[in-house]
């Protein structure tokens, strides 16, 4: 595996807003149309059923350059202003999966992936929504406003057609229940829904004690613990290696987004970085990633979003973790592409960069301590790569707490 580069790229302090959350929607019918801009457009009534974030996720890796970006609002598409919508347009050509604008003086993450537009403010949701320079139209499985609080479901396959449809009374999934909807249904059919245990197989494998992977993993923990640690204290390395398409999407999303910051920067800057938590968010990672509410692993004391250790402070991390009924611990090693890097006003709850230039926050640019991946990069900007688990004395771990 190629080592990370280094680079001391442009850091600058600024201000903060409101963090990030999606809620969850509910489910009622809805008319839909695409809105007075396109007269010509038929209107379609649509079940709501559940999204499907995979098929999403595919829209985005098989489409050309938008010529056309809407989003729903009142039950039916409108236009983006033009100079948002040519920022998207852009942004998209460019490699992005995600742009940050300002609309309505509100600011927004218009994430192409999931096909949504996250109101950072409100931490509302509503649906996007684009057709290709071939007039070819991408509309997602499930689309949904909830500044109206409605949503429905659309057949892509239906929408120059019409179709009619029935209301629900249930609530839609949110976007986090909706991976593990997905990852639980790429598995063999059964007659029990499979067990986390049994899910986690398809997501890790074990790293054999002594081979050059595991050496490298376990050079990098005892590197960042001092005299804290030896290899006796580390029991199992297993590699990130997911075979379910929604986590192929976001890998491919991470090396693509690598290229685009290189070209931008002249040097994508990839670290390894140490991500500690609990062990019931480090399994929620492997299952379902990270979504983009920039949880688990929040910290107030800087700015919203997923910290990690650099490489050689992994002490700093274990910190964070928690400790299993057999006293084991659990951290991840990470992958993250910090670009250009913007320095964090301690005390701050920013939920993205104050500019396109910066691709990731750090608590100090000549030394960083701490790595700040913001809740609009969680699904380009990290790449997990290896699960640690580990055993340390009760004297260690009680130096370990609040160093980070």
């Amino acid at each position: 595996m190629a080592s990370p580069q280094e680079s001391k790229p442009l850091c600058l302090k600024r201000k903060l807003v409101d963090n990030c959350l999606s809620k969850e929607c509910k489910s009622r019918r809805v008319v839909v149309d695409n809105g007075p801009s396109d007269p010509s457009a038929k209107r379609c009534k649509c079940c709501c059923t559940r999204p499907n974030l995979a098929s999403d996720c595919v829209n985005y890796l098989k489409s050309g350059v938008p010529s056309r970006i809407v989003f729903y609002k009142q039950d039916s598409w409108h236009n983006f202003p033009e100079q948002i919508m040519k920022s998207l347009i852009e942004g998209f050509k460019g490699g992005k999966s995600s742009v940050v604008a300002v609309m309505d003086d509100e600011p927004v993450l218009v994430d192409f992936l999931s096909m949504s537009l996250v109101n950072l403010q409100t931490r509302k949701q509503q649906s996007v929504a684009w057709y290709d320079d071939t007039g070819k139209g991408f509309f997602p499985s499930l689309f949904f406003d909830e500044e109206g609080d409605e949503t429905a479901n659309l057949d892509s396959s239906n929408v120059e057609d019409g179709a009619q449809g029935i209301m629900l009374d249930k609530a839609v999934s949110s976007p986090e229940e909706v991976v593990k909807q997905v990852v639980l249904e790429s598995g063999p059919p059964g007659p029990h829904k499979p067990s986390t245990a049994d899910i986690l197989r398809k997501k890790i494998t074990s790293v054999e004690r002594g081979s050059e992977d595991f050496l490298l993993v376990q050079d990098l923990f005892l590197s960042g613990m001092g005299p804290f640690a030896t290899p006796n204290n580390i029991l199992h390395i297993h590699r990130y290696s997911p075979n379910d398409i929604t986590a192929q999407c976001r890998l491919q999303a991470f090396e693509k987004q690598m290229s685009c910051t290189k070209e931008d920067r002249g040097d994508s800057n990839v670290r390894y970085g140490w991500l500690g938590s609990t062990k019931s968010d480090i399994v929620r990672i492997l299952i379902n990633g990270f979504g983009n509410t920039g949880k688990p692993a929040e910290k107030a004391c800087l700015s919203a979003g997923v910290y990690l250790s650099p490489e050689d402070r992994a002490f700093t991390s274990v910190g964070l973790c928690d400790v299993d009924e057999k006293a084991v611990q659990y951290m991840l090693l990470c992958r993250v592409i910090l670009g250009n890097m913007e320095a964090i006003t301690p005390g701050s709850q920013d939920s993205f960069p104050s500019s396109e230039i910066y691709d990731s926050g750090v608590d100090d640019c000549s030394n960083p301590k701490c790595y700040v991946m913001w809740p609009s990069h969680l699904n380009t900007h990290i790449r997990l790569e290896y699960l640690v688990s580990f055993r340390l004395s009760p004297k260690v771990r009680s130096k370990m707490v609040n160093k980070c």
